[in-house]
């Protein structure tokens, strides 16, 4: 549900007793770095990546940077590994469409984004590329996928929580890294600190940002409360990576709770979870990831009942100096695309 309290110190015992499995997962990273060569992938891919397990606000930036797309004219498309998804198990890349498929099949955050762009998953993200630029796209957005080198990407940029910044710096599961850091900004064009960078963890970061010519920008979601129909308080629940970041949203938005439930990330509600939330209150808040999950449940469950009495809390990304950032990428589009040259990986 929250981070493993050992992620936030290089002391802690049961950081100090990973390590060893730290050492072979950073093996077998590094192995299937040396083996697996970037293909180009012909189309401009920008990966919206981050550099640790755990939420750090990359749908929200996907969704910023493919309404900048749009606006600008060139269709984009969203490419989805489908996480937890039945369908993302087959080697044939498959466009979500919200009104037919149902997060356990697809995953929540394809679903999500869905409703508003072009989403397509597989794990071969070629194949998601192919199945895009058959429909029309002319850019891609990949969602997450930095530490996979089989695709080479016009632009990397790797998204962090300012509140969690890297942790205790060690690589899974000893902390919370994916890749030792040298080999992620090595590849990195720019760094997205989402929220104020209050982690101890930002001053050797940023550094090390300088070092690699990772161009730095700041930026914060933005969080609009629904108009609720009556003057009672909802009850709030939530099935993400960081759900104290969903509660301080809604104390930032002065939203008085009745009460508020907490579930895994990427948690699949089951009938008895939802009848139980249900004798909470009669109105209820959850995140748009969480209400993917509902999406679609079947008619006269509790699960659909608690769809339709759970209202929204949107959230919009808003970045400090947004016009630079995507002036580079547009940059360096232009330039990996006319000469397919990329940061190596």
């Amino acid at each position: 549900m929250a981070e493993p309290k050992h992620w936030q110190s290089a002391s802690h015992p049961l950081s100090l007793g990973l390590r060893p499995v730290s050492w072979a997962y950073q093996l077998i990273e590094a192995s299937n770095r040396f083996f697996v060569k970037p293909q180009h992938p012909g189309k401009p891919v920008i990966c919206v990546g981050n550099l640790t397990a755990g939420g750090a606000g990359k749908t929200p930036v996907v969704r910023f940077l493919a309404a900048h797309f749009s606006a600008s004219g060139r269709q984009p498309a969203i490419l989805s590994r489908g996480y937890g998804g039945t369908l993302s198990d087959k080697s044939l890349a498959v466009r979500v469409n919200s009104q037919r498929h149902n997060a356990q099949q697809v995953g929540d955050e394809p679903l999500m984004l869905a409703a508003d762009w072009p989403v397509y998953i597989c794990p071969d993200r070629f194949a998601s590329l192919r199945a895009a630029v058959a429909d029309g796209a002319q850019i891609a957005l990949k969602d997450d996928g930095l530490q996979n080198p089989s695709m080479a990407h016009h632009f990397n940029l790797v998204v962090i929580d300012g509140a969690s910044g890297i942790g205790n710096g060690l690589l899974l599961p000893a902390g919370p890294l994916r890749q030792a850091l040298p080999i992620a900004l090595a590849k990195a064009d720019a760094l997205l600190v989402m929220g104020a960078a209050t982690h101890d963890s930002f001053a050797n970061l940023l550094t090390a940002c300088q070092a690699h010519n990772v161009a730095v920008f700041y930026g914060r979601t933005l969080a609009t409360p629904p108009v609720f129909p009556t003057q009672e308080k909802p009850f709030a629940y939530c099935g993400i990576a960081k759900p104290e970041k969903f509660l301080a949203s809604l104390a930032a938005c002065d939203v008085a709770l009745a009460g508020h439930r907490a579930f895994a990330d990427h948690h699949q509600f089951t009938e008895a979870e939802a009848a139980d939330l249900l004798k909470q209150a009669n109105v209820f808040i959850t995140t748009e990831k969480d209400m993917a999950r509902l999406q679609n449940a079947a008619a006269g469950s509790a699960l659909k009942a608690l769809a339709e009495q759970s209202h929204l809390l949107k959230i919009t990304v808003e970045i400090d100096d947004g016009d630079k950032l995507m002036a580079l990428i547009e940059r360096a589009i232009d330039a990996r695309q006319a000469n397919q040259n990329y940061k190596s990986y």
